[in-house]
């Protein structure tokens, strides 16, 4: 027999029940001859087996005039859908009369013999940490206690695929049927729409909802190969960076009133201008010029072409994303030719970027290697995204793997099996990708979106 909440269920161990339990990465299944499947657990069996012997022996009432009591719960801990068991009295074994709730999210009921209460831990609605679960039989509502809910990070395909040789197109619709062909950088616009520039094709929009891939600017024109997109503070503007050796762009401007649809202006004109940000605070624009090797400052944005002036020089031709933290005390600088990550401090007397120093990694000593400041090793690291907490999370696209930095500078592995390309969805380190180069964190849903290139796809990272 099976029960279709028992999907992917945590099934535990108790004293009472005759029945063992095996725990594997979070996800427990009964381990029988011919592999892995699920099976009922017996007290369900139980409670099924007793009604078909007497089922009037098998429906508890309960009674209204007497309360409801709880003796305890198990376990006091778990994640999504673990199973959980509640023991007291006067339940009565009507489940439609029986109310369970994890911070007023309703859990799956699966039985009741009128003593033990057997359901489940809600699917993807709590927050991590301790939660309030309050139980109601007909009229009469009681706490429980706290279940202390824990999450853990799931990899998925939000959308694109390939064909079995790895070929994918440039398709706009539906989510399940879009296709990329090189998505290479992400960006949240203020309603939480992912623009994707799709390197030689287009910039992309997924809409908030995910279910629709639109394309609101084609290649052309001179702009043939999209890098950063950034946004004004009022969300209005687009600023996008061109990587362009054949007609000289540099900086384009998009405004909303088209869609971000056609080129507003041109606002700053050279070969290799691979990424630009704003600073989150004071909303200067900084950007690159790879050829030049230096980065530069937007001093005036009022004027065509815009002001700027050097900020400071990286030197050589190099490939620099610059990445505020959101506090704007500083940046981080990813250099993915020289193969290591700097830092600038931020003079806010000044209102600019000091000259940067090496922070992560060793330049032009490409490797894979967790640790601290120069003792680890990247292998062209790419754009990246802060956690509330400071840490860093970029893409490390040689090694084909998510990286974590923290404030201090501690480099380890998050997502991916470095070194290892392919295509594999599920837990952090048992996924595949193949040459990440763009990253967004969304801190309210607390999940990443990837930029999967080189599996053409757009991936997600999120709690389960």
């Amino acid at each position: 027999m099976k029960h279709p909440y028992l999907t992917d269920a945590r099934i535990y161990e108790d004293p009472t029940l005759p029945y063992l339990a095996e725990r594997s990465r979070g996800r427990s299944l009964f381990r029988i001859k011919g592999g892995w499947n699920l099976v009922v657990p017996a007290l369900f069996l139980l409670i099924c087996l007793t009604q078909c012997k007497d089922e009037k022996e098998a429906v508890a009432v309960h009674d209204p005039n007497l309360p409801v009591e709880i003796t305890k719960f198990t376990p006091d801990s778990g994640g999504s859908a673990t199973q959980i068991l509640i023991y007291g009295s006067n339940f009565g074994s009507d489940t439609s009369q029986i109310r369970l709730t994890f911070n007023g999210n309703r859990a799956p009921l699966i039985g009741c013999n009128g003593s033990v209460i057997y359901a489940l831990v809600p699917s993807g609605q709590l927050p991590p940490g301790l939660c309030d679960m309050k139980l109601q039989v007909g009229a009469q509502e009681i706490s429980i206690g706290q279940f202390n809910y824990i999450t853990h990070y799931v990899i998925s395909t939000l959308c694109g695929f390939t064909d079995q040789d790895g070929n994918s197109g440039f398709v706009n619709g539906p989510i399940n049927e879009a296709q990329f062909i090189n998505p290479i950088r992400l960006a949240f616009d203020g309603n939480k729409n992912i623009y994707v520039t799709d390197q030689m094709n287009g910039i992309r929009r997924i809409d908030a909802a995910h279910t629709t891939v639109t394309t609101p600017l084609m290649h052309g024109n001179g702009a043939d190969e999209f890098r950063t997109v950034s946004f004004t503070q009022t969300y209005d503007t687009m600023i996008v960076a061109i990587y362009a050796w054949e007609v000289s762009l540099g900086l384009i401007v998009l405004t909303s009133r088209n869609d971000f649809s056609t080129f507003d202006r041109v606002v700053y004109s050279t070969q290799t201008c691979d990424g630009g940000a704003f600073h989150p605070v004071h909303y200067d624009y900084y950007f690159n010029s790879m050829i030049a090797g230096t980065m530069y400052k937007v001093t005036n944005r009022s004027t065509l072409p815009w002001i700027y002036e050097d900020a400071f020089r990286i030197g050589g031709f190099t490939e620099a994303l610059i990445q505020f933290a959101p506090s704007g005390d500083f940046a981080y600088i990813t250099s993915a030719y020289n193969n290591y990550i700097l830092k600038a401090s931020y003079d806010w007397d000044k209102r600019t970027l000091n000259p940067p120093v090496a922070f992560v990694g060793v330049a032009d000593n490409p490797d894979y290697l967790d640790g601290s400041l120069t003792n680890a090793r990247v292998r062209g690291p790419r754009q990246g995204a802060f956690d509330e907490e400071g840490n860093f999370y970029f893409c490390d696209t040689g090694n084909h793997c998510i990286r974590k930095m923290t404030r201090e500078g501690v480099v380890s592995t998050f997502a991916g099996r470095p070194e290892e390309s392919g295509y594999v969805d599920g837990e952090l380190r048992e996924a595949q990708f193949k040459g990440p180069e763009g990253i967004l964190y969304d801190k309210d849903t607390k999940t990443f979106y990837i930029a999967d290139s080189g599996n053409r796809r757009i991936r997600k990272i999120s709690y389960e």
